[in-house]
């Protein structure tokens, strides 16, 4: 099979470190893997192709993040789409598989005209996200953009809210295919020395390390955990925490610790490599994900792949008690409502005390990362709804994306 990919998202650079950067690229290791050819057209490279991965990029130059830029975010979509059919129509593919991106909505034009199936994945509600986050101008062309892409479209949804909402504006079919992980690349035993290295070099070979990775936007809860630490450190003098990552909470939470109670206690590594996260995950006791609901009318539609990269590296998870999340451990981790300091608190404290306990709930969260969620897995359900595409269910018939996932579909 030769799948042509389309990324028209400038927010997510080919080989970048963000959660995005990495589902691609898996996504597209594993297709290769799987026996296809895959040519990758992308807005924005960090990095190289993944390996045999034909990556062609079309580079706008610096564009504005704001509303201002929001005519020229729109042009150069509109651009790399009429840029990206010829590439595609030459590379003769038997799929295009397109990200839902922000106002891209014509990748099923150019899979119609070129006569090929075509699976649109759905990670987020992207209008209403950028609206929430940074606003939109002209949120009418953004909704617009959507529709048109989903109409008639066979989705991978990452999540079963993202498959409801896909199917409410016209999608002709919606299948759950949650986010992946390698658990070979996450093994605890050929991280192990590595995770010593930076426990010692970090001073933190006699303390309690709890973990968090992520980018730092408001509802990842970074304020949440802190608040938990710092409950915590009176009574615990040899608790301290790792946190990865960057972005728009990054200058609140240097702040914050820098502070007492916080002041000694906190490792703020900044953004690592992907192929580094393995070693920092086996350096912590606990990991966390503690969300807090997003703010938009679609819920926590997440599926956080930092939650799978854990269970991998057979760490604890202690995470908020949401459905997708909730899916994704299945029983191996812990729950606690989000933005409660106190209940976090109480549940670090569990683990912690008891090491016995939080390294037998790891190793079974990794049995289950390893058996439910890798991403060979993830591409037999991504090949096998791309070629049930012909056949695809009229928009609005069939279970509720709920069902789907209760009997079984994740």
């Amino acid at each position: 099979m030769r799948v042509a990919y389309l990324l028209p998202d400038p927010g997510i650079p080919v080989g970048g470190v963000k959660g995005a950067s990495v589902h691609v690229a898996e996504v597209c290791r594993a297709l290769v893997s799987a026996g296809a050819s895959v040519r990758l057209l992308a807005m924005r490279a960090a990095a190289g192709a993944p390996p045999e991965v034909d990556l062609e990029v079309f580079d706008t130059g610096p564009l504005s993040s704001g509303i201002a830029g929001e005519p020229a975010r729109r042009r150069a979509v509109e651009a790399f789409l009429a840029w990206a059919e010829d590439r595609v129509a030459a590379f003769e593919p038997d799929l295009v598989y397109e990200r839902l991106s922000l106002f891209a909505g014509t990748g099923g034009a150019i899979a119609a005209r070129l006569g090929v199936r075509r699976v649109v994945e759905v990670n987020a509600p992207v209008a209403a996200e950028r609206a929430r986050r940074v606003g939109l101008a002209r949120p009418d062309l953004a909704e617009a953009a959507e529709r048109r892409a989903l109409a008639g479209a066979t989705v991978l949804a990452v999540s079963a809210p993202m498959a409801d909402w896909s199917l409410a504006r016209g999608a002709a079919s919606a299948e759950v295919v949650p986010n992946g992980v390698d658990s070979v690349r996450f093994d605890p035993e050929r991280t192990a020395a590595a995770a010593r290295v930076i426990r010692r070099d970090r001073g933190l070979e006699e303390c309690e390390v709890v973990g968090f990775v992520g980018s730092m936007k408001p509802w990842h809860g970074v304020g949440t955990l802190l608040d938990a630490i710092a409950l915590l450190a009176p009574d615990r003098p040899r608790l301290r925490l790792l946190i990865l990552g960057e972005g728009p909470g990054m200058a609140e939470i240097q702040v914050r610790a820098s502070r007492a109670p916080l002041a000694g206690r906190c490792h703020l590594v900044g953004a690592v490599p992907s192929m580094l996260v393995p070693e920092y995950l086996a350096a912590v006791d606990v990991a966390t994900a503690p969300y807090h609901h997003p703010g938009i009318d679609e819920g926590f539609y997440f599926s956080p792949l930092k939650v799978l990269e854990a269970m991998a590296a057979a760490r604890p998870v202690v995470a908020s008690a949401f459905d997708s999340i909730d899916g994704l451990l299945g029983g191996t981790g812990v729950l606690v409502r989000p933005n409660d300091p106190a209940a976090l608190a109480r549940a670090l404290v569990e683990l912690l005390d008891d090491p016995e306990s939080a390294r037998a709930l790891g190793r079974a969260a990794r049995e289950r990362a390893a058996a439910v969620f890798g991403w060979d897995g993830v591409v037999r359900r991504i090949l096998s709804a791309a070629a049930a595409t012909p056949g695809a269910a009229t928009p609005g018939t069939g279970p509720d994306a709920r069902d789907r996932v209760a009997a079984g579909s994740v």
